[in-house]
C-alpha cells in the first residue's frame, strides 16, 4: 500500500532571521554555512500512519518541474520527519521534496527551494 505524502509540506525559513508566523510543528528548510560547505536543515509534518518506516529527501540543483516527481540529483533516507543535507555548494539554489516509505515509495511532496549562503573564508 502506498501512502501519499499529501500532508508533507515544506516551507523556507532563513536561519538567521527565523520563521515568522506558522503554528506548532511548522515545517522548515534553512541553510547555513561556515568554513565548511553549506548544509540545509529540513523538517516536515510526519504522516500519521504506523506503516511508514521513513522518508526520502530528494534534492538537487534543478527542479524536475513536475508536481509529485522525485527525479532529483540526490536522495537521502531518514527515519524521522527531519533531515540535514550537508556538503552543498555555496551560493547555489537547491530544490527539495520528500516522499514517505513503507516498503513502497510514495509520490513526492510539494517542492521548496533555497539558495545556500556564500562560503565564508
Amino acid at each position: 500500500m502506498r501512502i501519499l505524502p499529501t500532508s508533507i509540506l515544506l516551507t523556507i525559513c532563513a536561519l538567521l532571521t527565523g520563521c515568522g508566523g506558522g503554528g506548532e510543528g511548522s515545517p522548515t528548510v534553512s541553510s547555513s554555512s561556515s568554513a565548511a560547505l553549506p548544509t540545509a536543515s529540513l523538517a516536515w509534518n510526519p504522516i500519521q500512519d504506523s506503516s511508514i518506516i521513513g522518508y526520502y529527501v530528494h534534492y538537487g540543483r534543478q527542479s524536475p518541474g513536475q508536481a509529485g516527481s522525485c527525479s532529483y540529483e540526490s536522495a537521502q533516507f531518514v527515519e524521522s520527519p527531519s533531515a540535514t543535507i550537508s556538503n552543498l555548494q555555496p551560493n547555489t539554489r537547491y530544490f527539495f521534496t520528500v516522499s514517505s516509505y513503507n516498503g513502497l515509495e510514495s509520490n513526492c511532496s510539494s517542492e521548496v527551494s533555497t539558495v545556500t549562503p556564500s562560503s565564508q573564508a
